[in-house]
This record gives structure tokens, C-alpha cells and sequence, in this order.
């Protein structure tokens, strides 16, 4: 397995990646509606720095991608810097699953973001993620809240 940092020539296999993820989860999700928008996100955040993208890659076949959108918070005692990634995008194909696929690129993204002094990193887990996010130590927290704007 290679673990590589995705570059502005990957984002038509980034976007691919993830509207699969997008249609595996969402039973009404419309690719044609979100393709384009997703392709001009990821060119336009790789390419100024906020977001970093990752792929693995077996027998030069990509199989996996996660995400980090980066941004700054005010920082704290707890969080000096504050560095913040939102992780997101953590998808492999469906017949590479069981493999440790996973547990490889979310190792690789947790490295990138200890070299890069990320203070915190958060996520929304899957149900099918919330054991692997558990093991590498993420805790639930109960004290946030969301509100949808559209």
C-alpha cells in the first residue's frame, strides 16, 4: 500500500471517490447535482492550502481517500496554536475494506497532522467508522451543537 499526499492532478479521482462515498451513504444522492462543484472544491482548497487531501493507492490503483480541512481557532490553554483539521472523506472501495486500508490512511493523516502541529482534529464519524476512530483515541464529545443554514 502507498499512503501519498493528493496533488491539484488527482482531484478528478478525489471527486469520483467521492461521490461514491456520497451515493454508498445518501440512497437519494444525486451525482450529477454535486460532480462539478465537488471538482472545483478540491482544485480550488488543494491548490491554497486548506485542505489536504490523501490517497492510498495498491498495484497502482487508488482505494482509499480521507481529507483535512484546515483552519485557525483563537487559540486556548489547551490549544495554543489553534491549528484545527476537520477530517472527513475517509472512504475505501468496497472490495478493499477488511484490510486494514483504513486503520493505514487514517495513521498517515494523523502523522501529516502531527508534523504540521495540528492542535485538535475533528470529525463526524460513520457507523461504520466509530470503532477505528475510537481505537485511535477520538473521544465523543457532547457539548456541540449544529444548525443547518440552507
Amino acid at each position: 500500500m502507498l499512503y501519498r499526499v493528493a496533488t491539484l492532478e488527482d482531484c478528478a479521482v478525489l471527486t469520483s471517490l467521492r461521490m461514491e462515498m456520497r451515493a454508498e451513504r445518501d440512497p437519494g444522492f444525486c451525482k450529477e447535482d454535486l460532480i462539478e462543484i465537488t471538482h472545483a472544491f478540491f482544485q480550488r482548497n488543494i491548490q491554497n492550502g486548506s485542505h489536504v487531501a490523501f490517497l492510498c493507492e495498491h498495484e497502482g490503483i487508488v482505494i482509499a481517500t480521507a481529507g483535512l480541512s484546515l483552519f485557525e481557532m483563537p487559540p486556548t490553554g489547551k490549544q495554543p496554536n489553534g491549528k484545527v483539521g476537520k477530517l472527513m472523506n475517509m472512504y475505501t472501495v468496497p472490495q478493499q475494506r477488511r484490510r486494514g486500508v483504513a486503520t493505514g490512511m487514517l495513521a498517515f493523516v494523523l502523522a501529516y497532522a502531527q508534523r504540521n502541529a495540528l492542535g485538535r482534529i475533528m470529525l463526524n464519524a460513520s457507523p461504520m467508522g466509530k470503532s477505528l476512530y475510537e481505537k485511535a483515541g477520538f473521544k465523543l464529545i457532547s457539548n456541540e451543537y449544529m444548525l443547518d443554514l440552507n
